[in-house]
């Protein structure tokens, strides 16, 4: 979604920051202008809402269309809360990536009047219609109980929010995210002077530990790898599509991810297939190639590959990566 209390200050000047209304009124956010608040806002900001409205909260971001722009959010932090639990207009509730707790809300609410620019109003009007169906005594208090979920959402909340066999319990997207990242950054080092085929071959192994440690036992990954984690959300997302409750928004978009992720299952498969041939053995040169190849494959496995050099990139055959699968969650109702 800072780290000193003056470096806030600052960015309150510059922006014109306020937590007050036009009338004088002030957030109901208990943690307003709490500067410890509004750091540990700032990651919960970046990962659970960064993807859709962007990392400076200027809804410019990777997800849905028409994101909201939260530096101008001016309908009171109440329908600020409500908006996050239940969703609003194509924002899924919870904004698609698992739930947060009150005060994790209220920190992010906290981080975002630091952004807010001119004109800007997340204080609270004197009454709320009962339409709005939370009072600003609840929001105050973190009294607000939001609603048991479905069960396909109990699923899809083990893909974005957390999972019991993952390292630190990430959802099972979220530790593909860093497995990945993790053999992106030593394909990079391995590329870094192709004329090093040592270097290639040490940086190649620390990728195929990162992608699937049960065929490098040791490396710098978290030990659960991109390929557990694909076959994985594989499963959850069949268990999402399947349950009782699932509606034809879910159906639909599970057969989005699943296509992405058996893109990513099938890159996965070439790269651990290139760094067996530079572990094997390969010339300088042939290791140095398939070193370029992993690098590549690695970067459609994150973002997604436009095969079809239309301009875009779907959740198609050759195409979608772990963006478009995120995409795709965030679409179900």
């Amino acid at each position: 979604m800072v780290a000193a209390l003056g470096l806030l200050t600052l960015l309150v000047a510059e922006n014109d920051a306020t937590a007050v209304g036009e009338e004088g009124r002030r957030s109901s956010n208990l943690l307003s202008e709490n500067a410890e608040a509004e750091q540990a806002g700032q990651p919960i900001y970046r990962a659970k809402c960064a993807y859709c409205h962007g990392m400076k909260a200027d809804g410019r971001g990777r997800g849905l269309p028409n994101a909201a722009n939260l530096r101008k959010f001016k309908r009171g932090y109440t329908r600020f809360v409500k908006a996050v639990k239940e969703g609003y207009k194509t924002m899924p509730p919870w904004g698609g990536m698992g739930e947060l707790t009150d005060e994790e809300i209220n920190q992010v609410g906290a981080y975002l009047e630091t952004l807010a620019k001119r004109n800007a109003n997340w204080a609270d009007p004197e009454e709320l219609s009962d339409a709005d169906g939370v009072s600003v005594d609840q929001v105050a208090t973190n009294t607000v109980e939001p609603a048991a979920p479905k069960e396909y959402q109990i699923h899809i909340g083990h893909i974005l929010d957390a999972w019991q066999d993952t390292p630190g319990q990430l959802g099972l997207a979220t530790i593909l995210e860093q497995e990945a990242a993790i053999a992106s950054e030593h394909a990079a080092y391995a590329v870094a002077d192709l004329e090093d085929w040592d270097v290639i071959r040490t940086h190649t192994a620390h990728v195929r530990h990162a992608i699937d440690p049960a065929r490098e036992a040791n490396g710098p990954g978290k030990g659960y790898g991109v390929v557990a984690a694909a076959e994985a959300i594989v499963q959850h997302m069949t268990f999402a599509r399947d349950t009782a409750d699932a509606n034809e928004s879910v159906k639909l978009h599970a057969k989005h991810v699943l296509a992405s992720v058996a893109n990513i299952h099938f890159w996965c498969s070439k790269i651990l297939d290139k760094a067996a041939q530079i572990s094997g053995g390969a010339s300088p040169i042939s290791s140095a190639f398939f070193a370029e190849e992993i690098v590549e494959h690695l970067t459609w496995i994150q973002h997604g590959r436009d095969a079809d050099a239309d301009g875009t990139i779907s959740w198609g055959l050759g195409e979608g990566g772990l963006a478009q699968i995120r995409a795709h969650l965030s679409y179900i109702e």
